[in-house]
């Protein structure tokens, strides 16, 4: 399971699959593109990867892995456990890479 954050933690979905949220990524690009047209600017997509039947909190002192424990990190909206950034062109919106280490290529 992959879950999806933007900008400073506003909270996108749940997807099976990363070509699945590829799609929705590239759809919210494409509909702001249409609305606000010009130049697209940063849409600061992260995500991670993580096993939906794990808890994420601690269990008898033993600590989830990181991925997972990442969606802690939603209730204080912090996006620093979302390490997965997907880069993209500045000026078009198209999706460079989905795993980089920054969010847009200026």
């Amino acid at each position: 399971m992959y879950a999806l954050i933007k900008g400073t933690g506003m909270f996108i979905g749940v997807f099976s699959s990363k070509k699945t949220m590829q799609t929705l990524i590239e759809l919210l690009i494409k509909e702001d593109h249409e609305k606000n047209g010009g130049p697209c600017g940063n849409f600061n997509f992260r995500w991670i990867k993580f096993k939906a039947d794990q808890p994420w909190f601690t269990i008898n002192g033993v600590e989830p892995p990181a991925e997972t424990n990442a969606l802690l990190s939603l209730s204080t909206m912090h996006t620093e456990k979302f390490t997965h950034k997907v880069l993209t062109d500045w000026s078009t919106g198209k999706i460079i890479s989905l795993d980089s280490d920054r969010t847009t290529n200026i």
